[in-house]
């Protein structure tokens, strides 16, 4: 099943090494509504993301060199990308699609 977001700002991703999994915090736009979610993607994922937004961008900064990282107890590294506080200008981008479901946790 397709995924779709007509919207997405993205405010943080969070992946670690060794794992699979990317969370990706973001504002989803669907037509008139509006709401905040975490994501749960893969790196074939995170790929495309950081690709849209470095068209977003142009050749403001690399998006991959403003992930911070960190190293965890078990030796793996935590990468940390706080939109906010490395691109002071909010990136919206329009018509995000994946080629399968994408899991969303929201309240």
């Amino acid at each position: 099943m397709k995924t779709i977001f007509d919207k997405m700002e993205i405010s943080k991703i969070v992946f670690e090494t060794g794992d699979t999994d990317v969370f990706v915090n973001a504002n989803i736009q669907q037509g008139k509504l509006s709401y905040e979610t975490q994501l749960i993607v893969g790196f074939s994922d995170l790929n495309y993301l950081i690709n849209k937004m470095q068209q977003k961008l142009n050749n403001d900064s690399d998006v991959s060199a403003l992930f911070e990282s960190e190293k965890m107890y078990n030796g793996n590294l935590l990468y940390t990308l706080d939109v906010d506080k490395k691109i002071h200008d909010s990136i919206i981008l329009d018509l995000i699609s994946f080629d399968h479901s994408i899991k969303q946790i929201r309240a």
